[in-house]
């Protein structure tokens, strides 16, 4: 399969996200991976998984899209406790998760995603368990693998990948520049070209508390270099991806309220921290909206050619309507989706622009 992806974003389904992608165009070059953790995106649903999630990637404006029932989520602490009830049920089964994966098969725009259970119950051999029975079922399959079980996995996926498949490498948290422990992951992905590859990483610590952020100042613990052309040829791989420009959380219940905002500048690349004086909503509108416009990140994406501020982003639209007064602010939740978009809508610019391309590789 001829493809153009470029950038691969990655969503919970939560809420806000779900509303980001009804609304964003994808265009040819980035394909979505929705990460379903939930039996449902909303308690009173009548509907059924089937319907709810076919309905949603029905919904959603890009040529292909990776659905994964993620394996590494946890299942412990203060994870909400529908996304454990579909671990339990669902997702730590291998029968029961592909079973779910396979009603996706007359949806012509899915590409399923298998992972290993290696580290999660020490079965060997799950890969090629799963890829048996979804490849009658899909023309294209997407194997995401883990560092930590990566020699393993990776000579899995070397018996089974095809060309219309996809490799997906995800790091997690972990930085690209660490290249010792990678080293022996560069050198096997440098001689695999039997499917396209993709690097994937949590860009933004999710350690990252919003008090903590210094107010208009560069935050060192997002690190997005993941983008960036040369990491992705030193990787040997086709396409990146991360988490939309928020942050890989751990899934918890809603939490007390602290205004804040992580601001993406794609001029520079760089992630930076917007807080509140106070613990109180109209923060937003009174002290972190309008710093966020006068901040010289503003004012380089507006002068960028093109800019990657315009009327087209939804994001940088929404807070010039709640600098105007034309709608509110008072929401956390809002603010995801404002990030979110603003991000999808400066990785869109990027591809534009050349400076997000597919590197090189031989496949």
């Amino acid at each position: 399969m001829d493809t153009n992806l470029i950038y691969m974003p990655v969503f919970r389904v939560r809420q806000q996200e779900v509303l980001a992608m009804k609304n964003f165009d994808f265009g040819d070059s980035m394909y979505p991976l929705l990460e379903i953790v939930k039996e449902k995106t909303r308690k009173n649903d009548q509907n059924s998984f089937f319907e709810i999630y076919s309905g949603l990637i029905k919904e959603i404006s890009a040529e292909k899209v990776f659905v994964d029932l993620p394996i590494y989520i946890n299942q412990s602490g203060s994870v909400q406790d529908e996304v454990v009830r579909f671990s339990f049920s669902v997702v730590n089964n291998l029968e029961k998760r592909v079973d779910h994966l396979n009603l996706f098969s007359e949806v012509d725009k899915v590409i399923p995603v298998i992972s290993s259970y290696l580290l999660k119950t020490g079965e060997e051999n799950t890969i090629v368990k799963q890829e048996k029975l979804l490849r009658p079922n899909f023309s294209s399959i997407a194997f995401r693998i883990y560092i930590n079980s990566f020699k393993e996995d990776f000579e899995e996926v070397k018996q089974l990948a095809r060309e219309n498949d996809f490799l997906i490498i995800d790091l997690d948290k972990l930085g690209p520049f660490k290249t010792p422990p990678l080293k022996p992951v560069v050198n096997a992905l440098r001689d695999f070209t039997a499917c396209k590859k993709v690097l994937l990483r949590s860009a933004i610590n999710p350690e990252i508390e919003n008090v903590k952020l210094d107010h208009g100042q560069v935050v060192m613990d997002a690190d997005n270099s993941q983008i960036d052309t040369d990491i992705m040829s030193t990787f040997q791989v086709n396409a990146t991806g991360d988490y939309a420009g928020i942050k890989k959380d751990n899934l918890t219940a809603g939490g007390t309220i602290s205004p804040g905002f992580l601001y993406y500048d794609a001029s520079d690349n760089q992630y930076y921290g917007y807080k509140a004086e106070i613990k109180s909503l109209d923060e937003f509108d009174n002290t972190i909206v309008p710093a966020i416009l006068a901040s010289s990140a503003t004012t380089r994406m507006l002068e960028a050619i093109p800019p990657f501020l315009s009327e087209a982003n939804w994001g940088y639209n929404t807070l010039l309507r709640i600098s105007r007064k034309e709608e509110s602010g008072k929401s956390q939740a809002k603010f995801k989706r404002i990030a979110i978009e603003h991000y999808l809508y400066c990785m869109k610019i990027l591809i534009q622009k050349g400076e997000l391309t597919q590197t090189n590789m031989p496949n």
